[in-house]
C-alpha cells in the first residue's frame, strides 16, 4: 500500500501568526474534547482530519493514505504552513490501521 508522510509547521516569526492564532488552527485540524458547566459535560469538537483515517506520529507528522494527501496539503497550505510530503510504502500494522481493521 502507498501512503504519504506530511511533515508541517508554521514559521511564526515574522509572519504574524500569533500563539492564539496557532493553537486555533491545531484545533480546527485535529478537533479537541470541549468541557462545558464547570467540567461536567463533556463533547468531541470534530476537525478536519476526523473525516479522514490517518496515524499521528508528533504534531505536525501524520500517515495518511496516497488518496486523501492531495487535500490535507493543500487545507495546511491555505493555512500558512510549511508542507513537506513524500509517498512511501506502507506496511504492517500502520497499513492494517489506514485500511480500517485496526479499531
Amino acid at each position: 500500500m502507498i501512503g504519504s508522510l506530511i511533515v508541517f509547521t508554521f514559521e511564526r516569526t515574522g509572519k504574524g501568526i500569533t500563539p492564539a492564532s496557532y493553537s486555533k488552527f491545531y484545533r480546527k485540524l485535529y478537533g479537541y474534547n470541549n468541557s462545558s458547566h464547570y467540567g461536567r459535560y463533556h463533547s468531541r469538537v470534530p476537525g478536519f482530519l476526523d473525516s479522514i483515517r490517518y496515524i499521528k506520529y508528533a504534531k505536525g507528522v501524520i500517515l495518511v493514505e496516497k488518496e486523501n494527501s492531495d487535500m490535507i496539503v493543500e487545507y495546511l497550505e491555505n493555512n500558512m504552513a510549511k508542507v513537506f510530503h513524500w509517498d512511501v510504502q506502507i506496511s504492517g500494522k500502520e497499513e492494517i490501521d489506514l485500511s480500517g481493521g485496526g479499531n
